[in-house]
C-alpha cells in the first residue's frame, strides 16, 4: 500500500498509459475471493493477492522473495506457469489443504505491440463442484451397478421361472396375464402369444360348460381380496379329456397394501387324482374282502372247534386219535388268531381306529393269564414272568392280553431256544410297562422302525419255527397300545438281546364303543 492507504499493484512505474489502466483495474478487483497473480517473463511474481496465496500455500511475501519460488509451489502449478510463459494458455488443477483449486494461466500481451510481458493467473476454489461431480459419478456408477444387478437377477429369475415344472402366471388385478412360462403353455394347451395380454378368466382356457371360467374368476377374486395364499381347483379341456389343475394364487402388494400383481401356479393333478381314486377303491375292496373272509371263516371254524370238543369227550379214543385231535385243535387256534388279526386290521382302517372297552383291571393278572395260555400252547418253551409294583389301572384287559400273547409268540418264533422273559412293571405313578425279552439274532437298527408296520412278516430274518401269522401281530400290538394312549417299541443288541416294550398310562381318556 502507498502512503494514502491504497493498494498498489506494482512499484515499478508503467511505461505505457494502457498498462497503467490495467494496473488500476487490477487494483479495483484485487480483494475479491478469486486468486489473482501476475508473473513477468522470467516467471518472477510481480503481484499476488491474498486469495492466491491462500490457495498455493505460500504467503504473499514468500512469492516475492529471492530464490526459486516455483520450486515451492505445487508441482502442477509450477509446470503450468512454465508452459504459459512459452505462449500457451493452460488450465491446471491441484489440491492444497484439502481444497481443490482450478488455475487458469494465460500469457499477458502488451496492447501496443502484442508482445508477452508476463503470465496472468486466475485461481478459483472448485472443491464443492468437484465433490458434487464425484458424487454424481459415484451415483451414476451405483445406478449402473444396480441396473446390471437387476438385469442379471431378472434374467436369472426368468430362467428359473422357465425351468420349473409347474405353470406360473403373473396376472394383473383385472385378470390380464403379463407373464406365462413354458409349463403354463403346456398345461393350458395354448401358446404364450395367445395367453399374454388376454384375460386369465377367459372361458377359452377352461372347460366348455362355464364352470372353469367361474372358478378362475373366483380364484383371482379371492387372491386380490385376501393376502394369504389361496388354494383352488380348476379344470381344462384337453385332447385326452378333462384335466384337473391344482391352483395356488397369492397377491403381491405395495407398501400401502394395494395389489400390484397376482402370482398363480398351476399343477396338473389329473394322474394323481386318478391314482388316488384307484387306491381308495382298492383299499375299500381289500377291507371288504378282509371283513367278509374274517366273518365267513368264523362259522366253519366254530364248527371245527365244537366238533373237536365233542370228539374229545368220546370214550375209547386211541392215543393216535387224541394226538390228531390235539393237532387239529392247535391248527384251529392258529386259524382263530389269523382271523382275529384280519378283523382287527380291518377295524384299524375304519374311522376311530381299533376300539377298546375300558374297565378296572390288574396288569399282573392280565400278564399271568397271557403267559399261562402261551405255556399251554408252547410247552417246550420256558416262559418266565416277573411282576413289580401296584398294577391296577383302567384298560381293556382282553386287548392287553391279546397284545402280550402276540409278543410272546413272536419271541418264541424268533428267539431260538432261549427262554422268554416277561416283566410286568407297575412301579411308576402314571405309567406301566410290559416287557418281553428273548435271545436270538440281533435285529438291525434300520429294521427296528419297520417292525410294527402291517405285513412285515419275517422282517427279523429267519425264524426257528413255523411262521403262523400274516405279519400283523406286531402291527396289532402297536395299534392296541395306541388305542390306550400308549406306545410300543423294540430294542435289540448283541449284549442285551431283544426286548419289546408296551408302555401304557394307568388311565385312558378315550374309550372305545
Amino acid at each position: 500500500m502507498d502512503a494514502t492507504g491504497e493498494r498498489r499493484l506494482s512499484a515499478v512505474p508503467s511505461s505505457f498509459p494502457e498498462e497503467d489502466a490495467a494496473w488500476k483495474f487490477l487494483d479495483a478487483v484485487w480483494d475479491v475471493p478469486v486468486g489473482l497473480g501476475l508473473c513477468d517473463t522470467g516467471l518472477h511474481f510481480v503481484r499476488v493477492n491474498e486469495a492466491l496465496a491462500g490457495f498455493d500455500g505460500l504467503s504473499v511475501d514468500e512469492h516475492y522473495g529471492n530464490g526459486d519460488t516455483l520450486a515451492r509451489l505445487p508441482a502442477v502449478f509450477a509446470e503450468g506457469l512454465r508452459q504459459a510463459a512459452s505462449g500457451e494458455a493452460r488450465d491446471v488443477e491441484f489440491t492444497s489443504s484439502g481444497r481443490c483449486v482450478l488455475v487458469k494461466l494465460h500469457p499477458v500481451l502488451r496492447p501496443s505491440d502484442r508482445q508477452a510481458i508476463g503470465v496472468g493467473i486466475v485461481a478459483v476454489d472448485v472443491t464443492d463442484e468437484r465433490n458434487a461431480f464425484r458424487a454424481v459419478e459415484e451415483a451414476n456408477r451405483l445406478i449402473g451397478d444396480l441396473l446390471a444387478a437387476a438385469t442379471a437377477k431378472e434374467q436369472a429369475l426368468s430362467r428359473l421361472i422357465e425351468s420349473v415344472q409347474e405353470g406360473l402366471l403373473v396376472v394383473e388385478p383385472t385378470g390380464r396375464m403379463r407373464l406365462v412360462n413354458k409349463a403354463a403353455e403346456r398345461i393350458l394347451g395354448h401358446p404364450r402369444e395367445a395367453l399374454v395380454g388376454a384375460q386369465f378368466q377367459d372361458e377359452r382356457w377352461w372347460c366348455a360348460d362355464g364352470s372353469g371360467k367361474r372358478d378362475a374368476a373366483a380364484l383371482l377374486r379371492h387372491a386380490v381380496d385376501q393376502p394369504e395364499l389361496f388354494h383352488g381347483e380348476l379344470y381344462v379341456e384337453t385332447d385326452a379329456g378333462r384335466a384337473a389343475l391344482m391352483a395356488d394364487a397369492t397377491s403381491l402388494r405395495d407398501l400401502h397394501g394395494k395389489v400390484e400383481e397376482v402370482v398363480i401356479s398351476l399343477r396338473d393333478v389329473t394322474r394323481e387324482r386318478h391314482d388316488l381314486g384307484l387306491a381308495r377303491s382298492n383299499l375299500e375292496f381289500q377291507q371288504q374282502i378282509i371283513g367278509i373272509v374274517g366273518h365267513d371263516l368264523r362259522n366253519p371254524l366254530a364248527t371245527i372247534t365244537g366238533s373237536i370238543s365233542l370228539l374229545r369227550r368220546q370214550e375209547g379214543l386211541t392215543r393216535t386219535s387224541v394226538e390228531s385231535l390235539e393237532r387239529i385243535a392247535r391248527s384251529a387256534a392258529r386259524m382263530a388268531r389269523l382271523i382275529s388279526d384280519l378283523l382287527d386290521y380291518a377295524r384299524t382302517r375304519a374311522p376311530g381306529g381299533l376300539p377298546v372297552v375300558l374297565a378296572r383291571a390288574d396288569l399282573h393278572t392280565i400278564c399271568k393269564d397271557a403267559v399261562e395260555e402261551c405255556r399251554s400252547a408252547y410247552p417246550s418253551t420256558t416262559i418266565v414272568l416277573e411282576a413289580f409294583g401296584d398294577a391296577t389301572g383302567s384298560w381293556d384287559g382282553d386287548r392287553i392280553e391279546q397284545a402280550l400273547i402276540n409278543l410272546i409268540t413272536n419271541a418264541i418264533q424268533y428267539g431260538g431256544t432261549y427262554p422268554v422273559r416277561v416283566r410286568s412293571l407297575a412301579s411308576a405313578a402314571h405309567i406301566v410297562e410290559i416287557q418281553v425279552h428273548n435271545g436270538g439274532a440281533v435285529i438291525p437298527a434300520d429294521v427296528l422302525p419297520e417292525l410294527f408296520k402291517a405285513y412285515r412278516r419275517g422282517i427279523r430274518g429267519e425264524s426257528t419255527g413255523r411262521r403262523d401269522g400274516l405279519g400283523l401281530g406286531l402291527f396289532i400290538v402297536a395299534q392296541i397300545a395306541a388305542a390306550h394312549g400308549g406306545l410300543a417299541f423294540a430294542e435289540s443288541s448283541a449284549e442285551s438281546g431283544t426286548t419289546f416294550t408296551i408302555q401304557l398310562p394307568r388311565s385312558v381318556s378315550r374309550k372305545g364303543p
